[in-house]
C-alpha cells in the first residue's frame, strides 16, 4: 500500500491531527446545519479523550496500529505512554516522522505481517480493525502482546447483513463473526461501549455540508455545460458516468440512518488469555 488517498485527503481538508469520526457527548442536541470545523475538530479530541478511558492502568507500552497521522499516538505520550506506530502508508509515515522528529517508533507494514521487536501492553486499533483480516489480525495481536495484554479496538462493525448492495456493508467486519474469533484466538472481552449515536452527528454535518454546497454547485455545473456545451458533457458522461454512478451510490456512506440499519460503532477492550 503507497498512499491512501482519501484519508490524505481528509487529512488536509479537515486540518486535524484526527483522521476518526468524533465523539459528541450530548449527540440529540446537536444541529448539523450549526456545526463549524473547530467543532469537529473538537469532537475528534473528545473522541481520543473518551478512549484513553478504556485503557487499563498496568499498559505503559502501546503499539498504536493504523496510527494515521499521529493525533492519537501525540494525545497518549502527552499523557505519559510510550507508544509505537504503524502503518503500510507511505503519506503517514512521513506524518508521523514530521511530528514526532522520529521519537515515535514508526513501523510501515501491514499488522498482519509485523514483525514485532518486542512484546506490548496493549495493541490499540482505532478505525484501522476494518482494515485488518480478522482471523491473521488476531493471531499477530496475539503474538505481539505480553501476557495479560491487552487489545483496544474502536471501530465500526456490521450487525444487519440483509444481503444487499449497500455500501454500508462493504469494508466493515461482521460484529457476530469479529467477536467470535476474538474468542477462538484466545481473547477475552472485558468492556465494551456502544458509541454509534455519539458519532452520528459527523455524519449528519458531512451530509448537510453536501447537500447544501456540493450538490448545489454541481447541478449548476452540469446546467451550465447543458446549456453551453452539450456535446462535451454527452461526451463526459460517455467516459465517466459509471465512475460517477458508482460514486453517487456512495453518497449513502453519510446517511446516519443508512449507518444504524446497518452498523454499529463499537468500543472493545479484549484481554489476552
Amino acid at each position: 500500500m503507497a498512499i491512501d488517498h482519501v484519508l490524505k485527503l481528509y487529512a488536509e481538508t479537515i486540518q486535524s491531527p484526527y483522521l476518526h469520526y468524533g465523539f459528541w457527548d450530548e449527540p440529540q442536541a446537536v444541529d448539523p446545519a450549526e456545526l463549524r470545523l473547530d467543532d469537529i475538530i473538537k469532537a475528534q479530541e473528545r473522541y481520543i479523550e473518551h478512549l484513553t478511558g478504556f485503557i487499563p492502568d498496568d499498559v505503559h507500552l502501546i503499539l498504536d496500529v493504523g496510527c494515521g497521522i499521529g493525533g492519537n499516538a501525540g494525545y497518549l505520550v502527552d499523557r505519559g505512554y510510550t507508544v509505537e506506530t504503524l502503518s503500510p502508508d507511505a503519506y503517514q509515515e512521513e506524518a508521523i516522522h514530521r511530528r514526532f522528529n522520529n521519537s515515535v517508533p514508526f513501523y510501515r507494514t501491514k499488522f498482519e505481517t509485523f514483525n514485532p521487536p518486542k512484546q506490548y501492553d496493549m495493541v490499540l486499533e482505532s478505525e484501522s480493525a476494518c482494515y485488518i483480516k480478522i482471523r491473521p489480525g488476531f493471531e499477530k495481536a496475539f503474538e505481539v502482546l505480553r501476557p495479560g495484554g491487552y487489545l483496544l479496538v474502536a471501530d465500526y462493525f456490521v450487525h444487519n447483513n440483509d444481503g444487499s448492495q449497500n455500501p454500508h456493508l462493504k469494508a466493515s467486519h461482521e460484529m457476530d463473526k469479529y467477536l467470535r474469533s476474538a474468542e477462538e484466538n484466545h481473547f477475552t472481552l472485558i468492556r465494551e461501549y456502544d458509541q454509534t449515536e455519539n458519532t452520528m452527528p459527523t455524519l449528519d454535518a458531512a451530509r448537510n455540508f453536501i447537500q447544501r454546497f456540493m450538490e448545489p454547485t454541481v447541478e449548476y455545473a452540469l446546467n451550465s455545460l447543458r446549456r453551453k456545451t452539450p456535446k462535451l458533457l454527452a461526451f463526459v458522461k460517455m467516459l465517466f458516468g459509471k465512475q460517477i454512478r458508482k460514486k453517487s451510490a456512495q453518497l449513502v456512506l453519510v446517511d446516519s440512518d443508512a449507518f444504524r440499519k446497518y452498523r454499529r460503532y463499537m468500543i472493545y477492550l479484549f484481554q489476552k488469555d
